[in-house]
Parts: C-alpha cells; structure tokens; sequence
C-alpha cells in the first residue's frame, strides 16, 4: 500500500541505525492527544497490529505527490512557518504490506479527539470509511522499516502559484 508521511529529520537517523522507526510518546506535541493515540493503538492491537505499547505512526493514504497536498496537510498539522521550520522536516514515500496497516477516516477521527478532549460521555470511535472520505484517509502503522522507504525528500512550503497554475489548466487556460 502507497503512504506517505511528514517526518523530523531525526528519524533518518533511526531509520538508518536501527532499520525502523517507531512511536515516541515524548514526542507527541499536544499532550492532550495521548488518551486519543491510546485508544488507536488499542483499536490496532484489536485488529493484530502489535506496537508495544508506542504510538503509532501516523501516515496518509496514496503516494507521495510531491505537490501541495502533502504541503497543506503538513502545515495543518506541523505549523511550520519559516524555511528553518519546514528544513526540520522531511517526507517519506513508502510502500508498506496492507497487514501492517490501520485506515480511517480523517475527518471522524478529529471528532472522536475533540469529544475525549472537551470531555463527552464514553466517546465511540466510528471506524469506517465512506466513499466521500476516500481523500481524508489516514493511515497509522506500528513502525516504519527501512525496506518500506521508497523515497525521501525535504518538506516544501505550500505554493500558491501552484494552485493558480492547476486552476488554470482546470479550466483550460494555457499560460
């Protein structure tokens, strides 16, 4: 299955090292987010997907496209402003076994967060996916191995002229 994932530069060094990454509940940035995470991983070990009791590692659906998706949804969930904050960062393409792997929807999962997070009721999780949601698919895995690394390549910053230029050919305006 084709994911990618947004990164910090660090993680090279893992995945050279030590031929995988992992999780790291000291590097989730939002400490409210930990009894969300806790329940993915409770939903992966339900479907046989181990991770020892790390985080998982968070990734989207499809392969890198190098464009402003990837740059959109990194700055939705990084917040990188300057060039120094996007050099933190890297992209990897992967190819990893569709058994390792947790699909969901995006969109029902920033739901279920923000009913753990401003206290509803015993919130439920809605695991599946509908056909509107086949862009807003996330994908957590246990780990990331080396062998599943297709390619790497620096965080960009999204690009407005980029939009304009694909709007353009959308409505076949030639420049």
């Amino acid at each position: 299955m084709r994911l990618w994932t947004v990164q910090h530069r660090a993680v090279l060094e893992s995945l050279e090292d030590a031929g995988e990454l992992f999780g790291d509940w000291d590097q989730i940035m939002v400490r409210n987010y930990r009894a969300c995470y806790q329940e993915m991983v409770a939903e992966m070990a339900r479907r046989g997907l181990v991770s020892g009791g790390r985080p998982p590692v968070w990734a989207w659906a499809g392969p890198d496209t190098r464009d402003n998706r990837v740059a959109l949804a990194a700055k939705a969930l990084l917040c990188p402003q300057t060039p120094e904050e996007y050099a933190r960062y890297v992209v990897l393409d992967l190819d990893v076994p569709d058994e390792v792997v947790l699909l969901s929807s995006y969109g029902r999962w920033n739901d279920f967060m923000e009913a753990v997070i401003f206290g509803e009721e015993s919130p439920a999780m809605d695991w599946s996916i509908g056909r509107e949601e086949l862009n807003g698919v996330q994908a957590c895995l246990p780990r990331v191995a080396a062998g599943w690394v297709l390619g790497v390549r620096p965080l960009e910053p999204f690009r407005p002229e980029e939009e304009q230029e694909e709007e353009d050919e959308e409505d076949g305006i030639s420049s």
